[in-house]
């Protein structure tokens, strides 16, 4: 049986000490910890493609994984690797999966269990209390549980969390918010005696002030854009590799699991939520220039090169790049990538934006 859950007290600690090395650079160039992090949804042939994977596609990633020589991890102890900040291995990997789906107990869960892999899933317990058709039921997850699942928050209600009611300040957006996420942290205790603090953010969808939130409720947050973590990672917004879909390919995932962090001195602008119509937003990327191709850096913007300029500046190189016309409605990304001197892998950043709907719908 795997160590699938740290007590609380280790885990807030861990958050803090996440926190202190990100914010304080003392990693060295190419000495960072670094992991991968797979998200998947669905693993059905009868759910929606996008975020579906098939039954037989799951089991060749994870026979794909083993053939790479990746130990797969317990989410808490790529956490507790980012703490410690000391390279041991580049073949760091966790498998989680979003939204306490069926299919993952169904098709997931019998391919875990016979590899005896550890891996997390992010539930809003609020599908389940209310016995929606396809979620996981409580007794399900506790025999995962104890099989080497991490149960772990992903809200309570999974609502648009950066959606503000109509006349709602930010104060009483925060308190809702506050309130929905502790809800969710309490149904958990009291039915799993779950008590980590991993969360993931529904949609993926975060900025500021909902990072803000959860590191005064000590959370360590997962959001959905690519690229693996590291010691210089933003603790509140760790991203994963999307593994299902159109992400699904073993030659494209093959890419991503031998991807190498960037080490991040520092990343500009800080808001992820943008205007609609308003023009795209420069980012500026600051990383340690060992080991990085800077000739071949390059910034994308869903898939589509864009206008990327890379500056010297002492051991560092800032990374420039911005779309010319402004962001598609919805969610969109910055992805960056370099080669590195060294390895046969690619340095790998992204940064997630989301336009916020004059409207009020959220797509």
């Amino acid at each position: 049986m795997f160590r699938a859950l740290l007590p609380i007290t280790y885990s807030l600690r861990l958050l803090a000490c996440v926190a202190l090395v990100a914010s304080s650079g003392a990693a060295q160039a190419g000495s960072q910890y670094q992991a991968v992090i797979l998200q998947y949804h669905h693993v059905s042939t009868q759910t929606p493609a996008s975020t579906s994977i098939s039954p037989l596609q799951f089991a060749k990633h994870l026979d794909f994984i083993a053939s790479q020589g990746f130990r797969v991890l317990p989410l808490a102890e790529i956490v507790e690797g980012l703490t410690q900040g000391t390279a041991d291995s580049q073949k760091n990997l966790a498998i989680t999966f979003d939204d306490g789906y069926l299919s993952i107990y169904q098709n997931a869960f019998p391919e875990l269990k016979r590899r005896q892999l550890p891996f997390t899933i992010f539930i809003s317990p609020h599908a389940i209390d209310k016995q929606f058709g396809n979620s996981l039921s409580w007794s399900q997850l506790k025999e995962m549980q104890r099989h080497g699942a991490t149960i772990a928050n992903h809200s309570y209600q999974h609502l648009h969390l950066l959606k503000k009611r109509p006349h709602e300040t930010a104060q009483q957006w925060r308190q809702r918010i506050s309130e929905d996420i502790q809800l969710s942290r309490r149904r958990l205790s009291h039915e799993l005696n779950s008590s980590n603090s991993l969360f993931a953010y529904p949609y993926g969808e975060f900025d500021h002030a909902l990072k803000a939130l959860l590191k005064t409720l000590d959370y360590v947050a997962f959001a959905q854009q690519s690229g693996p973590v590291s010691t210089s990672s933003d603790p509140q917004a760790l991203p994963r590799f999307p593994a299902s879909g159109i992400y699904a390919k073993l030659d494209t995932l093959a890419v991503k699991l031998n991807s190498l962090a960037f080490h991040i001195v520092s990343i500009q602008p800080h808001s992820q939520l943008r205007q609609q119509g308003e023009a795209a937003p420069t980012l500026r990327l600051r990383v340690k220039a060992a080991d990085v191709h800077q000739q071949q850096a390059q910034c994308f913007y869903m898939g589509t090169p864009i206008p990327t300029r890379v500056t010297q500046i002492g051991g560092d190189l800032l990374i420039s790049a911005q779309r010319p016309s402004p962001l598609n409605p919805g969610r969109s990304r910055y992805n960056c990538t370099a080669p590195s001197l060294s390895k046969p892998s690619h340095y790998w950043y992204s940064m997630p934006f989301i336009n916020q709907p004059e409207n009020g719908h959220w797509q």
